[in-house]
Formats: structure tokens, C-alpha cells, sequence
């Protein structure tokens, strides 16, 4: 067997053994300082990117909020076209002379009057149509009923009613329904004629 002496004195061994623990020590404090570099380094690289997809989640937001609005501007003119399709729906006489009617009398340029109503109930017998709105002058309206004369087929325009609302403020200062009455319509067939007709014609038979 093989022995090992030293012959260094004592307080030798105990400086060789103290730097050998300092290197061992350090040793695992730069792999430890490492690891947390390494850490910094995927933190900040994950920051970074977690940055970019912010800015991307934002400017992704306010697209959609600009479209939002944009839709909401088409929905505002989608109501304006739904209340003149209703308003042409509420017509139950499907004649084209009237639909003819109607569209010559939406293509009136009319500043500073607004129509509220048109009836045109007894159309097909009487060629008859009201009209219900308000204007903010007497000039407005006189230049309104002046156009309506102006469509072709109508043989009168007349003045139902015209009242001023004083001090109403803003907006409307007038309200004024017109009657107009257009050429043409039929008469009203009884029923008991139409009878009267079919049972003539079956005894012919």
C-alpha cells in the first residue's frame, strides 16, 4: 500500500483548502449568474414580442372601431331608405299610375319642407291624394305647391289647412295639408251589378 504524506505545515493546507472551496464557490456563482442572464435575456425577448402583439391587438381595435362606425353611418341611411320604402308600402292600391305618381312626386325638390304623411286611400275611384307636413315658411310651402302642380297628370292642387305655430322655437313654424287630385281613376262597381251580370250571363248559357 501507498501512503500520501505532506510535508506542507498545516496553515498551507488550510490556505490550498480554502481557495479550492473559493473556486468551487465561484465556480457555481457565474453558472448560477448565467442561468439568470439567460432568464433576462428570454424576459426581455418575451417582452418585447409580447410589445409588438399589443401594438398589433390595438391597431386591430381601432379598425374595427372605425368600421363600427361606418357601419352605424349605413344604418342611419339604411333607416332614411326603410322609412320612404314604408312609406311606399303603406300605398294598398297597386296601380302603376299611382307608383308613377309617386315617383314623380319623390323626385320634388322641396328646401325647408318636410312631408310627414301622404293618403292616398281613395286613388283608384277618385285619383285624390293628401298630404300632411310641416315648412318653416310661407314661401317654402308656396314653392312646394307649385312644384307639386308641376307633376304630370295632376289637375289641381288645393290648400286643406295651413297653420303657423308661433314661437315653436326651432325647427318647424308650420304645419299644411294639401289636396291633390290627379286625372284618370274609375268607378266604383257595386257588387250586387256584378251579380246581377254573372246570373244574366249564366241564363243566356
Amino acid at each position: 500500500m501507498k501512503y500520501r504524506v505532506s510535508l506542507l505545515p498545516e496553515s498551507r493546507k488550510k490556505q490550498i483548502n480554502a481557495r479550492n472551496t473559493i473556486a468551487k464557490i465561484r465556480a457555481v456563482s457565474l453558472s448560477v449568474l448565467a442561468v439568470l442572464v439567460a432568464f433576462a435575456v428570454v424576459v426581455v425577448i418575451v417582452g418585447l414580442y409580447a410589445n409588438s402583439q399589443l401594438k398589433e391587438v390595438k391597431k386591430l381595435d381601432q379598425q374595427c372601431i372605425t368600421e363600427i362606425e361606418k357601419l352605424s353611418s349605413y344604418r342611419d341611411i339604411h333607416a332614411a331608405l326603410q322609412e320612404r320604402i314604408n312609406l311606399f308600402d303603406k300605398i294598398q292600391v297597386k296601380e302603376p299610375a299611382l307608383y308613377n305618381f309617386i315617383y314623380d312626386w319623390s323626385k320634388i325638390d322641396h328646401p325647408g319642407v318636410s312631408v310627414e304623411k301622404i293618403d292616398c286611400i281613395n286613388w283608384k275611384t277618385d285619383r285624390l291624394c293628401t298630404i300632411t307636413g310641416s315648412c318653416n315658411s310661407r314661401s317654402e310651402y308656396l314653392a312646394y305647391e307649385e312644384s307639386l302642380r308641376k307633376i304630370e297628370g295632376v289637375t289641381s292642387v288645393s290648400c286643406v289647412g295651413y297653420q303657423t305655430n308661433v314661437g315653436a322655437g326651432e325647427g318647424s313654424v308650420a304645419t299644411f295639408t294639401i289636396s291633390i287630385a290627379v286625372s284618370g281613376g274609375t268607378p266604383v262597381v257595386e257588387a250586387t251589378t256584378a251579380v246581377a251580370t254573372t246570373e244574366a250571363t249564366t241564363a243566356a248559357q
